[in-house]
Formats: C-alpha cells, structure tokens, sequence
C-alpha cells in the first residue's frame, strides 16, 4: 500500500492558506517597527490584482507600487507580468532590490524563490533589507506585506 507524502513547502504553504482564510495573522519576519501589519489586509488583496489601493488606487493592472510587484510575485505570479504592472518609478525601486538579490547573496536569489527572498528581504541578517525598505516607503505602505504575510513563521 503506497502513502502519501508531503513536502515540508506543501504543509507549511497549506497552513499559511489556511491562517490566510481565516483571518489570522503570520507573525512579521521582521520588526515591529519597520513591520506594523496596519495595511497588510490591502497589501494582499492588492497582490491578485497588481494594484495598491494603500497608495491611492491604482486597483488594476497598471499603476502599480513597488510593494505591489512584489506581493505579485510572492502570490505566484511570473516576475515579469508583475514588473509590467509597475509605474516607471516602481520598476526603478523593484529593480534596484532585484539587483541586490541578484548579486548580492552568495549563491544569488532569483527574485522569484521566496526562501531566499524571505532571508534577504525580511529576516534581520538580510543583504538587501535598505532596498526593501525604500521599496515599501516609495509605495506609501506603513507595513510589509510580503513580509508579513508570506515570510512569517
């Protein structure tokens, strides 16, 4: 008789869908300060349509923040779809953080594997956390959504 397995990544993205459908917070990756939670709940409505409506709309597929291609991303979507979404400013933010994470871990992240994101992005040791940082401030958000809600735990 055969069994199923599971990956460790399968159980774990599970749970977060199901903390994620029943209201409940992932703890932030990061701290406090920099991480409140306040407009994460916009944050991740923002990611299935590629807007920020935290920043003042945008609810589409055009306009978009930098904070916005990045839950675009971290929501599974191809990286560049979501770059074309951003304004010309978003882009120049997402793409300087993609160059740090392109370069500046030894071996490099792609921009779209979220294990090597979440550690330079989010967790305290992390290469690229003053991109990450002026990526979210240039998208007027007062908390990181990919942080928050796909890097926590």
């Amino acid at each position: 008789m055969k069994t199923a397995t599971h990956s460790g990544s399968l159980v774990f993205a599970l749970a977060l869908a199901s903390a994620v459908a029943v209201g409940v917070m992932v703890p932030s990756c990061g701290s406090a300060a920099r991480h409140d939670g306040a407009d994460v709940g916009v944050d991740v409505a923002d990611a299935a349509d590629g807007g920020d409506d935290a920043a003042g709309g945008g609810g589409g597929a055009a306009g978009a923040s930098c904070q916005a291609i990045r839950l675009c991303i971290a929501a599974g979507q191809a990286l560049d779809v979501c770059l074309a979404r951003g304004t010309d400013a978003a882009q120049a933010a997402f793409n300087a953080l993609l160059t740090c994470l392109r370069t500046q871990p030894t071996p490099p992240c792609s921009g779209t594997d979220m294990g090597c994101t979440c550690r330079e992005e989010c967790y305290a040791d992390g290469l690229c956390l003053d991109e990450t940082s002026a990526c979210v401030a240039s998208s007027g958000a007062t908390a990181d959504g990919v942080c928050v809600q796909y890097c926590g735990g």
